[in-house]
């Protein structure tokens, strides 16, 4: 048992070797961009999908060089909150 909590830690989830929740995000943008501009504008989908293609690459190497994105991403989601200050300081503290 201790070797499947090791791996899900060691080794975040990836779609195609990119991680899961940009590679989500990449596609949750892109295919509705596509598909507006194919029924809007009459463009070629093969600029879409060389688009789409070169961004998956470069989350790819995004991957690589910090294995942990999606759990950063999600980190900072939860983080991202605006703080009252108890007492008058410059900048946010996290505090109740």
């Amino acid at each position: 048992m201790r070797e499947d909590i090791l791996k899900a830690v060691a080794q975040p989830p990836k779609i195609l070797w990119a991680p899961m929740i940009p590679a989500i995000i990449n596609l949750g943008v892109q295919f509705p961009m596509m598909f507006i501009g194919i029924g809007m504008a009459d463009v070629n989908p093969l600029f879409f999908v060389t688009l789409i293609i070169m961004s998956h690459v470069a989350l790819v190497f995004a991957g690589l060089k910090e294995p942990h994105l999606s759990t950063m991403m999600q980190g900072y989601g939860q983080t991202y909150m605006k703080t009252i200050n108890l007492y008058a300081v410059q900048g946010n503290k996290f505090e109740p």
